[in-house]
């Protein structure tokens, strides 16, 4: 008998030329998670500037910091499904 081959190929999916993921719910999942990470930052720097007398425009301020560093944190990522996407939509 003949050998039963896995699907997609690996070589397929190694290759880009099959994906095990939706790119689009991929993104939208990054998309909630920087949502909910700069809320638990938010409720962080809240609870420090609280205990420690810091101004609020001072926890504003550091927050377009927390915004900027997880842009570039998942910038790869989100750039890739991205492409993915666009692929996608030139293929259908």
């Amino acid at each position: 008998m003949g050998q039963q081959l896995q699907l997609p190929a690996g070589w397929a999916s190694g290759f880009g030329m099959m994906s095990r993921r939706d790119p689009g719910e991929g993104l939208d999942r990054l998309t909630r998670d920087g949502l909910d990470a700069k809320a638990a930052i938010r409720l962080l720097l809240d609870g420090l500037a609280a205990k420690h007398g810091v101004p609020t425009v001072e926890v504003n301020r550091a927050m377009g910091s927390v915004d900027d560093l997880l842009s570039d944190l998942v910038y790869d990522v989100q750039s890739e499904l991205e492409r993915e996407i666009e692929d996608l939509d030139r293929i259908c």
